[in-house]
């Protein structure tokens, strides 16, 4: 029974404190200012509903708006994508664009970042291969070749991602 309470508990959008405090409004801030979508509304009406309160549909939106104004911004943007979140589309039109200027260079950067550590990977399996003593001359050369293209291909990563960081670095000053 703890188990199948916590499960529901996990479920839920608001505390029972939320619900019952009220205050849409705020509520509709902080899901503007995380990107959430519309849709949240309806699932805070649901678990509100188990604590027998309504949500104001008006206040949630009004704050919602004012939230998505400090969500929907080039820097933000930038940040969701460095971090490797997801967009739902939430930003009006006017604000749509910078948001995703910034979300795709980092999103960019989030990708970038996650190659070069895989190539990381696959060089240190390299290497763990060539300390086999037992390898082939075949496979110890093909291992040592591997390296060597790995090595090279890091070093142009790491000049697409020194040029990437100086466009995030101009677009957060700009926007200052």
């Amino acid at each position: 029974m703890i188990g199948l309470s916590a499960a529901l508990s996990a479920c839920t959008t608001l505390s029972r404190e939320e619900c019952s405090s009220g205050d849409w409004r705020k509520i509709g801030v902080q899901d503007g200012s995380d990107g959430r979508p519309a849709e949240r509304f309806n699932r805070h009406v649901k678990a509100c509903g188990r604590e027998g309160t309504a949500p104001d549909r008006e206040l949630y939106l009004a704050g919602r708006q004012k939230g998505l104004a400090t969500y929907c911004t080039s820097v933000r943007g930038y940040r969701e994508g460095a971090l490797g979140q997801k967009y739902y589309g939430v930003c009006p039109p006017q604000s749509e664009g910078q948001f995703q200027t910034g979300f795709k260079l980092g999103d960019s950067i989030y990708r970038l970042e996650a190659q070069i550590s895989d190539m990381n990977d696959a060089f240190f399996a390299a290497s763990q291969g060539l300390q086999n003593k037992s390898i082939s001359d075949s496979e110890r050369t093909r291992l040592s070749q591997e390296q060597t293209r790995l090595q090279a291909e890091e070093v142009r990563l790491n000049e697409e991602l020194k040029r990437l960081r100086a466009q995030a670095d101009a677009l957060v000053a700009a926007a200052r």
